[in-house]
């Protein structure tokens, strides 16, 4: 399957979500050092992992969801890098193409995450 119409979109919100968490971490006063956040580097993966971690234990749940989705997106996005894209995380069977029109940074196939017993969106 061709799914290169999906990298772009998905490489573009990546780039908006973490530069959205950062001005939101910085709006929201979350780090009693807010000259680190203001220099968090968004092309460091190390920058972009703290503050993702920082913003999943504020407890504000936009900053929450904020977060997470912009795992869920960079695991997508790397999932291209590698070739694996369009295949579930958890079985590596490919995910319906409708699924993933639904939402590109889908990581498992619909059978994955209907009977999977752990929650995972």
């Amino acid at each position: 399957m061709n799914y290169k119409n999906f990298q772009y979109p998905l490489e573009t919100e990546y780039l908006s979500l973490a530069e959205q968490l950062k001005n939101e971490m910085l709006i929201n006063h979350l780090n009693n050092n807010t000259t680190a956040v203001n220099n968090t580097d968004l092309n460091d993966l190390n920058d972009l992992n703290d503050l993702i971690v920082m913003a999943k234990s504020s407890f504000i749940p936009n900053l929450f969801d904020m977060a997470i989705r912009l795992e869920k997106v960079d695991a997508a996005v790397c999932s291209f890098k590698l070739g694996m894209y369009g295949l579930c995380a958890d079985c590596e069977e490919e995910i319906e193409y409708s699924d993933l029109e639904q939402d590109p940074a889908q990581p498992r196939c619909k059978a994955c995450r209907e009977h999977s017993r752990y929650h995972h969106d």
